[in-house]
């Protein structure tokens, strides 16, 4: 049996601390890797083409995949929260506005520009965001195959 409206906010607002989120964005990424395939230098003159690509307004999507070693998403890094990348990334990237981007930064990863399109502070992620989630444990929770565990 489906769970009706009313019983996913119930269980929303009496589980709210389940659904606690860290400040997160969501964002698009260029990422040159330093390595034995390509030195700093190297690196730095194809992040700066990537830069003046970006300059005329060359859609980043393009550019990110032209430039970027991680090619065939446009960049798209989905969601991040603060913590899970490196100091250098968070520090970077957490202080853009939204439809901002990074300058070149560089990470011990390599080379990186980050253009943000979606920010989200910490706090509890709104009904809208679990709705389906709470639905699917509340029927899980009612099924007969977990009334007999």
């Amino acid at each position: 049996m489906l769970p009706t409206r009313k019983e996913i906010t119930f269980f929303y607002k009496t589980h709210r601390s389940r659904f606690e989120a860290p400040e997160r964005i969501h964002a698009l990424q260029i990422v040159k890797n330093i390595d034995e395939l390509c030195s700093w230098s190297n690196a730095w003159a194809l992040m700066k083409q990537a830069e003046a690509e970006l300059e005329t307004q060359r859609p980043f999507s393009e550019v990110a995949d032209r430039y970027s070693d991680c090619r065939g998403n446009g960049g798209d890094l989905g969601w991040v929260a603060r913590g899970v990348m490196v100091e250098e990334f968070d520090a970077a990237v957490f202080t853009c506005a939204v439809g901002e981007r990074t300058g070149i930064f560089e990470t011990r990863f390599g080379l990186h520009i980050v253009q943000v399109l979606e920010h989200m502070p910490a706090g509890i992620r709104p009904l809208r965001e679990v709705y389906d989630l709470i639905a699917q444990r509340l029927i899980e929770k009612h099924s007969p195959a977990s009334a007999e565990r």
